[in-house]
Formats: C-alpha cells, structure tokens, sequence
C-alpha cells in the first residue's frame, strides 16, 4: 500500500520513495528501495541527517556529531590511510570494544542514536581491497668481495682483522640493508650490500634481527686491548639467538668479530664463530599489521678473524 503526506504518494506500492517531493525536515537524502543512492564526503561532523558517509583521512581527525535523533543510524566509511592516521570521536560515542585503529586501514563503522546524549558505535575493520600478497623474501650472502675470514699482521700499531655484517631499514623502498664486510690493518676494508625485500607490509611495528652461532671465542694473546668492538657481538651486548632492534639510518645493527694483537702480546689472536646450528645463521623478523615475517639467510660453517704481531701472517 502506498503512502501519502497531505495526499501526495510519498512511497509508491514498489516502496520507492518518489523523488522532488517535499517531506519535511524529518526525512532527508534522497533514496530508492529505501536505501541511498549517493554517499557524503564529510570533515569532521558525523551528521545523523547523513545515511552514509565517507571520509579518506590526511591527518588525525577529531569528530563532532550532529542531528541527533532518537532510533536514527548512520555509517562512515573511514579510509585511516597508509599513514594510519588516527580518529577520536566525542565522549557520547561509545564502543562496545574500542577499536584499535593501527590494525587495520579501512572502517566501516555505524553510529545508533539510542537516546538524546548516548550513540553506540560498532567498527568493522578490513585493508586495502585488492593488495598485491604479502611477502617477505630470504637474502643471501653471495657475491660480492667482501670475505668471511680476514688477516692482518705487523710490527707497528696495533694490526687487526674483522669481519662484520649490519641491518639497516630501508622503508622507503620496502627492504632491508643487509651489509657484511671484511678487512685488516694491512689493505682497509670491503663491503658488500645485500637486501631482504618485501611487499604489501603496512603499519611495521618492530624490524628486529638475530645471528644464531653454535659457538664463538676469541684466543691468543690479546682479547681485550685496543678493540672498537668485539671481539665477539657478545662484548658489545648481542647474544646469539637473540632479537635486536634494527633501525633506520644513519643508525646501524652492528655485529662484528674482530681481532686485535699489540707488541706486548708478541703472538697472534683469532676470533672465531662457527655456524653450524639448527637455527638460520641470520634471521629478520617484521611485525606489521599483516602478521609477523621472516626472512633469513646462512654463512659459511666458519668465519675468522686473525691479527698477529710479526712479519708475516699467522697462516
């Protein structure tokens, strides 16, 4: 049956509301089959006159609400952006579980007037509709000229030998610097970059890395003279099997194991680790909103770094 204001149809047999008549302030958008044919972009108000509204955020918003009417329903669709900026709504919205907005991109959240200072709020989150998979690829230590055991010798100074590898983010192109490197006092240092990529990560929480060793030592006759690091990631507080923060540049995670002799220990030192565990010699762990990943990557059975007091190598 049809519905008629001051004898004009208003809703049809069909339930179509018939467009260009005037309702009154009571009723307002325009509708087919009783529901909107159009969506509000908005700023900040979250308007009950409103059925449907949208908002693709550029910064934290702070909502206002208006229109109140008891029984009356709206839904934003809020895109947080890959920023993840944050919403706040006023005191008289309430949750039944306050959404945490970091998890997710997209919201749908419907707003329910239940009474003259009190609107309940569900949210729905979800992320970008069709994003490209999720992945984290392995990285390897190949090529390159920088080495997995050094030497260094002389008679003047302190000759050292190392051999190092750092973890650096690189958000900005969605990868992780991997850099490992080799050198003596002899002929300076190499390094050789590598990178662990990964694609359709947001919102990264934490990058962290570990090096996993089934031992490491240093030996001889100097192991704790004149060294900048090391001997072992030990002495500068990284134990193996243990996640470290990995940061952005210009800062580093640093592991290095190096070697350093002088004239009163009048014999060679080695630093050594061998690598032969179950674990993966080194592993990257990224925590974001999709999950947690990991990417990993092995070494040689053994690395070494000798440095000796004399006129030529100590191998």
């Amino acid at each position: 049956m049809a519905i008629k204001i001051v004898g004009t149809t208003a809703i049809d047999d069909t339930r179509k509301v018939i467009t260009g008549v005037s309702f009154g302030t009571g009723l307002n958008g325009t509708y087919s089959n009783f529901h909107p044919s159009g969506i509000d972009t908005i700023t900040t108000a979250i308007d009950f006159h409103k059925p449907i509204m949208s908002l693709a955020m550029t910064g934290n918003v702070t909502f206002t609400t208006t229109n109140w009417a008891r029984g009356a329903t709206s839904t934003l669709l809020l895109d947080t952006s890959t920023s993840g900026h944050t919403p706040t709504f006023p005191s008289e919205v309430k949750f039944g579980v306050t959404p945490t907005w970091s998890n997710n991109r997209h919201w749908q959240i419907t707003f329910t007037c239940t009474g003259t200072s009190d609107v309940r709020a569900t949210a729905i989150g979800f992320d970008e509709p069709g994003a490209v998979t999720s992945s984290f690829s392995n990285f390897s230590f190949s090529g390159g000229g920088a080495g997995w055991t050094a030497s260094g010798y002389g008679t003047s100074g302190q000759p050292w030998a190392a051999v190092w590898v750092s973890f650096q983010r690189d958000d900005g192109n969605n990868r992780i610097k991997v850099v490992r490197g080799s050198g003596n006092s002899n002929s300076g240092s190499s390094e050789t970059t590598h990178y662990a990529n990964y694609t359709g990560l947001t919102r990264i929480t934490s990058v962290e890395a570990q090096y996993n060793v089934q031992s490491q030592s240093c030996t001889g006759g100097n192991c704790s003279t004149g060294y900048s690091y090391g001997p072992t990631p030990v002495n500068d507080g990284y134990n193996s099997g243990t996640y470290y923060t990995v940061p952005s540049a210009p800062s580093q995670l640093f592991l290095g194991w190096q070697s350093v002799s002088t004239s009163s220990s009048s014999q060679s030192t080695q630093t050594s680790a061998s690598f032969n565990s179950l674990n993966p010699d080194f592993r990257i762990k990224i925590v974001c909103s999709q999950g947690t990943f990991y990417s990993t990557a092995e070494v040689p059975a053994m690395i070494t770094a000798t440095s000796n007091w004399g006129n030529m190598p100590a191998f």
